[in-house]
């Protein structure tokens, strides 16, 4: 029996292909899926080389596991593989295996020959071994991205955007409705444009959604990752208008200066962004509203700097992330002469943040005596649970909601509650 480990690194779409990944050994008499590193006799470290803060945790974990766990085969895939494949090759001859996208069709046979078996499955993003809680999985609804943004190298790794097949979404949601899954999280790299690489004008986001509102079974849906110029009407309408989809918008604009947005090669203006989080609060009850933001992007000045603040200061999000500026090489902004010093990217990020948490505050405190069905997601002692809603996402990007119930619950349990306390980035509720 031949134990195998993985090590997920990056993001929600990097699980859902690493749950794939382990559906290639499942329920194969020859292999054993484990998570005892100890054990292992080969480990899987699906790597994540999107910014330089992830390339560096993926050469990190990848030593870390030559170092600790000498007795497995250790492979390596994912995007940092993609990117330097060369280089990993010959500057960490240690590794047993380096897999690229190329070779993820016949990813297990190349793994199981390092052991002598052949004759393994071939990757399939719709066969999947769930790592998510029991009540939770992610739907992954396409692949790539055609933006080319300055600052990101997504479409250089991943390469161009390319929808998944609506019927075989479908079909995944409710086979994992039939599982037990109640909270579905659909993912992309850019998940408003599903659809429109088909020749069918009626296949798009909004049909996508429609057909997975109506599957038995699923409880909450949970969009994320939405460009500002896609989200519609329509959209906006439907989401207000269903009672499983959150009212959760995870809109990364990444800036307000239209300068900056225009040298990031955006498409949208500041103009563009209020309008539309002005419609969505005008339209949507209890709205959430989730940003990511990159300061110290090449050529962005003080005045820049301190109109990006002044948006944030004067339209509120209640989750905000901001990423340093990282310089990607065969990206836009990698070219650009006016580079920002590191201290000065620091001083920005963290000047954001701290603004971000007076902001934080004052959302989380219009949200007492608020209502919203939650889903319990832990037991933390006797009568006090962790519990998520329409407030927060499942990656644990966002805020708690500590729970205190009189009633007995279970992991996946669909409650009531109501919000009784607020502090900067956490929740307190009661059942109701």
């Amino acid at each position: 029996m031949i134990n195998i480990t993985l090590i997920s690194l990056g993001c929600a779409k990097n699980t859902v292909d690493s749950e794939a990944i382990l559906a290639l050994f499942d329920k194969n008499e020859n292999f054993h899926i484990s998570n005892e590193l100890k054990k292992a006799d080969c480990i899987i470290i699906n790597t994540c080389g999107f910014i330089q803060d992830a390339k560096v945790e993926a050469i990190n974990v990848i030593f870390d596991t030559l170092n600790k766990y000498s007795q497995a085969k250790v492979v390596v895939i994912g995007c940092l593989v993609e990117r330097y494949l060369k280089e990993l090759k010959e500057e960490i001859p240690e590794v047993s295996l380096w897999i690229s996208f190329k070779d993820y069709p016949h990813m297990a046979n190349l793994i199981a020959n390092i052991f002598n078996e052949t004759d393994l499955k071939e990757f399939n993003i719709f066969d999947r071994v769930l790592s998510t809680p029991k009540y939770s999985a992610y739907l992954k609804i396409s692949e790539g991205c055609s933006n080319y943004c300055g600052f990101c190298a997504i479409p250089y790794i991943r390469g161009p955007f390319h929808s998944f097949k609506m019927e075989d979404l479908i079909l995944e949601a409710k086979k994992l409705a039939n599982k037990g899954i109640k909270e579905l999280v659909v993912i992309s790299q850019d998940t408003g444009k599903y659809g429109l690489d088909f020749k069918d004008e009626n296949i798009n986001l909004l049909a996508l959604l429609k057909e997975l509102d109506k599957i038995e079974g699923l409880e909450f849906i949970r969009v994320l990752y939405l460009y500002p110029e896609e989200i519609s009407d329509e959209l906006i309408d439907f989401i207000n208008s269903s009672k499983k989809l959150t009212h959760y918008f995870d809109i990364p604009i990444q800036h307000a200066s239209n300068k900056i947005l225009k040298s990031m090669l955006r498409k949208d203006k500041k103009e563009d962004i209020i309008a539309l989080l002005k419609k969505i609060k005008e339209k949507v009850k209890d709205p959430i509203f989730r940003t990511t933001l990159i300061v110290g992007y090449p050529g962005e000045t003080e005045e820049d700097f301190n109109e990006l603040k002044q948006f944030i200061e004067e339209n509120h999000f209640n989750h905000l992330g901001v990423f340093k500026y990282s310089k990607e090489e065969g990206t836009y902004g990698a070219l650009l002469k006016e580079q920002v010093d590191e201290k000065v990217k620091e001083r920005r990020r963290d000047e954001i943040m701290r603004l971000q948490q007076k902001i934080s505050y004052e959302e989380n405190k219009k949200l007492i005596n608020k209502e919203f069905k939650a889903i319990i997601t832990a037991k933390l002692r006797n009568n006090e649970y962790l519990v998520r809603c329409g407030y927060n996402s499942p990656d644990g990007i966002d805020g708690n909601i500590y729970l205190k119930s009189l009633q007995n619950h279970v992991l996946g349990d669909i409650i009531c509650i109501k919000i009784t306390q607020a502090s900067i980035y956490d929740l307190e509720a009661v059942e109701i």
